[in-house]
């Protein structure tokens, strides 16, 4: 009765350890670009301190998208 029970276990656990791998269990997501990163991606140009925030950057354009790192958002 126990081989019979190690060999239920061990198909089991293949069954899962293959169905952990097809639904991807094995590849974490990846991390979500830091925020100079992102601004980089979005085609932002570095503004350096606007209005008494730091770090901040711009889209700019007809109308500057400025977006700090502290979350302050204006026009310019």
């Amino acid at each position: 009765m126990k081989p019979l029970r190690a060999t239920l276990a061990g198909i089991a656990a293949t069954v899962f350890v293959l169905l952990a791998a097809y639904a991807g269990a094995d590849h974490p997501p990846k991390p979500a670009p830091a925020f100079t990163e992102r601004m980089k991606i979005e085609g932002r140009v570095p503004w350096g301190e606007y209005d008494e925030h730091r770090d901040c950057w711009a889209l700019v354009g007809d109308t500057s998208y400025i977006t700090c790192r502290d979350g302050f958002e204006t026009t310019s």
